[in-house]
């Protein structure tokens, strides 16, 4: 499954990532935080939880508000 990180700034193309490639930017890392663009299904991102859940993991997913619009959030993997 491809995931869709978020743009940093608005000139930058979007990347494209699947959750192998994640394992492997953690690493042995304690914690990493991954940001995901709104264009995500949210049930994909759900399934990405339990993917780390089932390799040993802690995953929390949550939404961040960065306008008043509703559509003006991105969303937040917290990997520990």
């Amino acid at each position: 499954m491809e995931l869709t990180l978020a743009k940093t700034d608005f000139e930058q193309k979007t990347q494209k990532i699947n959750l192998e490639k994640l394992l492997k930017n953690i690493g042995n890392d304690h914690d990493k935080v991954f940001y995901f663009d709104r264009s995500n299904n949210h049930k994909d991102l759900l399934k990405a939880v339990s993917f780390f859940e089932n390799k040993g993991k802690k995953a929390y997913l949550s939404e961040i508000k960065y306008g008043l619009d509703e559509k003006d959030y991105i969303y937040e993997l917290h990997i520990i």
